[in-house]
């Protein structure tokens, strides 16, 4: 008995860009954890030098490749094709100023003000800005790849929840560039504290108090900004393997499987 049209294999070029796919969510899962500990360490601690760049250069070179397998899943789609190419190119971005980042950290260490710095020292501090610009639009722009990725997916719970972590996630970004701008005005934010509410600002102490306080929050925030992610990562994973093992041929029901195996009984 000849095999039902239902039972027909798959497209020989869908499961191998499927298992690319599915590998670039999974390195993408790991590598943002380990982006955002090595950019910490990187900026706030000054034993994490005797590393050198090697732990933010693999970092980074993970977050690109992740970001170039997923990119080999309908490579036919123009608008999914240059939202991936778009992450790619920040996490090129990214990968290419790791140095400065290591070299930011290292002049922080010394007591120097702005007008003090070098021409090179200025270039290495806009640098470094420029990487943590391009890391936060790395991530947001993942978001947005993910939201693309779900809404080519066959699976309408992936895409509510995908929406809502998106949604999510955009807030936590404005909160975060507002946690950044306060930040680097700490002093002109705790005046207007001492003004408006000077118990809270004398609990608080100074204005490097406060400064402690939102670098605190800023932490937090991207912690809770990268979680999110891994858990839209995490999801699409688990929908794409669970639509994969629901397109594999259904077994042939015992009565069709014994007639295939003797003839002679039809």
């Amino acid at each position: 008995m000849a095999v039902p049209e239902s039972h027909e294999p798959l497209h020989p070029d869908l499961m191998p860009t499927l298992r690319k796919l599915v590998r670039g969510l999974e390195v993408l899962f790991w590598a943002l954890p380990f982006a955002l500990l090595v950019c910490v360490q990187e900026t706030m601690v000054s034993w994490w030098e005797s590393w050198g760049i090697g732990p933010a250069l693999a970092a980074m070179a993970l977050l690109w490749y992740g970001t170039h397998s997923i990119g080999h899943f309908q490579k036919q789609e123009r608008v999914w094709q240059s939202t991936v190419h778009f992450a790619q190119v920040l996490a090129l971005l990214m990968l290419g100023l790791v140095p400065f980042l290591h070299w930011q950290q290292q002049m922080t260490s010394d007591t120097m003000t702005w007008t003090q710095m070098g021409e090179a020292q200025k270039h290495i501090v806009y640098s470094a800005c420029i990487f943590f610009t391009a890391s936060m639009m790395y991530v947001l722009n993942l978001n947005h790849v993910l939201a693309r990725l779900a809404a080519m997916l066959p699976d309408p719970i992936l895409r509510a929840d995908v929406r809502l972590f998106v949604y999510l996630n955009f807030g936590l970004f404005l909160t975060l560039v507002i946690g950044l701008w306060m930040h680097q005005k700490a002093d002109w934010v705790f005046d207007l504290l001492r003004q408006s509410a000077p118990a809270f600002a004398e609990s608080i102490g100074s204005y490097l108090g406060l400064a402690a306080m939102m670098k605190a929050a800023i932490l937090w925030i991207a912690t809770l900004v990268v979680t999110f992610t891994m858990t839209m990562l995490w999801k699409t994973k688990e929908a794409i393997l669970n639509s994969v093992f629901s397109l594999e041929p259904p077994p042939l029901p015992e009565s069709e499987t014994a007639d295939e195996v003797d003839p002679s009984r039809n």
